[in-house]
């Protein structure tokens, strides 16, 4: 029988009177059965109230079990995982007594418990570029190729900007990457990425740290800039520029088909991004380029000259004083032979690196075979010693002109002297040796070593 609160209270306070439960059923008009039952919960709870009763979640058989099953969920890898079957055998062999019911409804919850949720994270503006990668087929001049696009996007303003290159190397990472900053016009404290093989050497498992190669070391010093590496297998990290390679794809559906060269493919992108741009921000109330605009405010400035990217290897200095690189030969400083240089090279120029980073030699790089680069600096001793051979060496032949003229209308063609006269400027500045040169020409003295030290030692 349903009673109310009242009643209910009336029964508690005519038990405390000491009248019996017969007469209190009498006196509040219910049944016997109702009062008796009030009682009895008021002896076990301590509350009339049937109402009132809050039964304890706390149970120890599931609780137990439903932990068991969370260590062989952590015992799961990524591509493959535990049956119900399984788990429920694991558990019957320790000496649960469960029903495979009950344990495939806690398996369920337990993966449920797992599954990863993503916390909503907040930029603050002008600390952070998002980078990735997209690449898709597209024709150009007629010929299916698999073309690559760099694409950087700013999780304040989701401003998004497109590079269209040929391959996906570091030499067009670079590349990319000053596009953007020329065409932002800041640098961002913070560049995150993902673990991509340009960037990243290894995972240290003893300090779970990410080791970064020497571009991205670089990179990171040159523009004063972090460089943060996203967790392997999580793109949510860098959502934003995930949702800009999933547009850029979107988009490339509606362009034409069949392009001339790349520099039209950029630029239809380029005005694609343009009208993007200057949509309305989804969460925020100004369009996406001027959210950009008000960022360049906090970002860092941009140096006057941009990075150039070298490759590195290492190579041995041979007795002759040649480095061997790509077929071609260039010469290092005599004091340098049988040790390891770095050579760093680009499409352009080709440089000569001791171990403590001193540059030894520069040149531009050749790309026949065969070719042998000196510089008459780095073999005077060697050239000393066999001074008389000197007029017919290749080591004459490429002097600079001004060496040439110099060997021919002061020395008269005397190697020796001439090759002296180099031991004895060889380690002075360029301004003292013009500062030379111009004294001899001014009072129109002949050049002797006599003389040349005598001047070298006064100034």
């Amino acid at each position: 029988m349903t009673l109310s609160k009242t009643q209910e209270s009336q029964i508690l306070e005519l038990y405390y009177k000491g009248l019996s439960q017969r007469r209190i059923a009498k006196e509040i008009e219910v049944c016997l059965d109702s009062v008796n039952k009030r009682l009895k919960l008021f002896r076990v709870t301590g509350s009339i109230h049937k109402g009132n009763i809050q039964r304890s979640r706390y149970n120890p058989i599931e609780n137990v079990t439903r932990q068991r099953i969370r260590y062989y969920l952590s015992l799961e890898k990524r591509k493959s995982r535990f049956t119900v079957n399984q788990l429920y055998d694991f558990l019957v062999q320790e000496g649960y007594e469960i029903t495979k019911s009950k344990v495939r409804q806690w398996i369920k919850l337990e993966r449920n418990r797992l599954k990863d949720s993503f916390l909503d994270i907040f930029y603050e503006p002008g600390q952070m570029v998002q980078f990735d990668w997209g690449s898709k087929k597209i024709k150009i001049s007629g010929i299916n190729k698999i073309v690559y696009f760099a694409v950087f996007a700013l999780p304040f303003s989701n401003y998004r900007y497109v590079h269209v290159t040929e391959k996906m190397n570091a030499h067009c990472f670079v590349d990319a990457f000053i596009s953007f900053t020329k065409h932002i016009g800041c640098i961002f404290p913070i560049l995150l990425i993902d673990n991509m093989k340009i960037a990243v050497k290894h995972r240290s498992f003893k300090d779970n740290q990410v080791k970064l190669t020497q571009l991205f070391e670089q990179l990171s010093q040159y523009y004063n800039m972090e460089v943060r590496t996203c967790t392997p297998y999580r793109p949510n990290q860098k959502g934003t520029v995930e949702n800009a390679v999933s547009t850029l794809k979107r988009e490339l559906h509606g362009l034409n088909n069949n392009f001339k060269s790349l520099e039209e493919l950029q630029n239809s992108i380029n005005t694609t991004f343009d009208r993007l741009n200057k949509r309305k921000h989804p969460d925020k109330n100004n369009s996406c380029i001027n959210l950009m605009k008000n960022e360049r405010a906090f970002a860092g400035k941009v140096p006057s000259k941009h990075f150039i990217y070298f490759n590195e290897v290492i190579r041995i200095v041979k007795n002759n004083t040649l480095v061997s690189f790509d077929g071609n030969h260039y010469s290092a400083p005599e004091e340098y032979k049988g040790e390891r240089i770095t050579v760093r090279y680009n499409e352009k120029t080709i440089k000569l690196v001791s171990n403590d980073g001193r540059i030894l030699a520069k040149y531009k790089r050749c790309f026949g075979k065969g070719y042998k680069k000196y510089r008459v600096w780095n073999m005077i001793h060697s050239l000393l010693k066999k001074s008389k051979g000197f007029d017919q060496s290749n080591q004459k032949r490429q002097m600079p002109r001004w060496l040439k003229k110099l060997y021919d209308r002061e020395f008269l063609k005397e190697s020796q002297q001439f090759l002296v006269f180099l031991e004895l400027i060889q380690t002075s500045s360029k301004k003292k040796v013009k500062q030379l040169l111009k004294y001899y020409k001014v009072y129109k003295k002949q050049i002797t070593l006599d003389s040349t030290f005598e001047f070298l030692d006064k100034w």
